[in-house]
């Protein structure tokens, strides 16, 4: 085992290829830093996460250099038949795609100097860790685990439409332009939502956020009172909002002020199941995977990360 070298899965394709140009560079910085890293480059969606499950036989150290769908693919890496593969693996992050919102609820700053500071604190903490069984267009149930942020309804319909186009601008206005095209298009569902056994929503409402981090869509913080390491998720709901209110409080998101409008609610569970009439499509991590029937549930420290 290898327990002083990291291993780096990479995405080219992150930061609209920009990380194809990059990797070189930043690769030459971190051995004049005197750190070891071997690494594989990704070559198609989803290959991260057998990247680094491969990685985890040699390796206790993975970074994961791209965004957040990249980190998304090798948190899932550590993870093999409901299990842990590696219990004192770590996980370190070099953001270098469009959004950087897990960065965010973290407090880190993104780029290579950033990663380099969180190296020299040489801080490791344990954080809770969420799993969604879902399904997908053709009915076939699928699961995912994230770190950050998943929703069912606005959000899922946002991050479908900006992950088909071209994130050029960056993440912040690409999310801003996704979410306000989706806001004048988007049409409210009626949603059950049952958390820890009890029915806390049956209505026409238009989203439901499970969170573990702050933010997400690309700095919107949806969450501000959530906390990576106390064994629950904060559960968002936006009830049935006009389009026009939608557009009036859409700033108070990205300020994390919206908790206190009329309509937003919040609980606090372990275990949230959500159904949507019609089926609603779920966003995990800034990636549209499926759509409802979906179960989350939350696997306390479940996963080590260097902050």
């Amino acid at each position: 085992m290898k327990y002083k070298t990291w291993f780096a899965i990479v995405n080219p394709a992150s930061a609209n290829w920009r990380t194809r140009k990059e990797w070189p560079r930043i690769h030459k910085s971190l051995v004049e830093n005197n750190i070891n890293v071997d690494y594989a480059v990704t070559t198609y969606p989803g290959e991260a996460t057998l990247l680094t499950r491969q990685a985890l036989q040699d390796y206790s150290q993975i970074l994961s250099v791209g965004g957040d769908g990249t980190l998304n693919e090798v948190v899932n890496g550590f993870f093999e038949n409901n299990r842990t593969i590696n219990a004192e693996a770590s996980l370190g992050i070099l953001s270098h795609g469009t959004g950087g919102d897990f960065l965010r609820s973290l407090n880190q700053e993104r780029g290579l100097a950033a990663f380099l500071d969180v190296l020299r604190r040489e801080r490791i903490i344990p954080i809770d860790c969420g799993l969604v069984q879902y399904q997908d267009s053709f009915g076939v149930q699928h699961h995912r685990y994230f770190l950050n942020v998943a929703d069912v309804g606005l959000g899922g319909e946002t991050v479908a439409r900006v992950n088909r186009h071209s994130k050029f601008f960056g993440g912040k206005l690409s999310f801003m332009a996704g979410s306000l095209v989706s806001i004048l298009t988007y049409k409210n569902k009626r949603m059950k939502c049952i958390i820890d056994g009890k029915d806390v929503v049956n209505d026409q409402i238009n989203s439901i956020m499970i969170a573990n981090g702050h933010f997400f869509g690309g700095g919107m913080m949806i969450a501000p009172n959530a906390d990576f390491t106390d064994g629950l998720f904060d559960v968002i709901t936006l009830g049935d909002f006009t389009t026009l209110e939608l557009l009036q409080h859409l700033p108070k998101i990205y300020q994390g002020k919206h908790l206190e409008v009329p309509g937003v609610s919040v609980y606090r569970g372990r275990n949230i199941t959500i159904m949507s009439d019609p089926d609603g499509l779920l966003e995990v991590d800034g990636e549209q995977p499926g759509c409802t029937p979906a179960h989350f549930s939350l696997i306390p420290r479940g996963i080590r990360i260097w902050t």
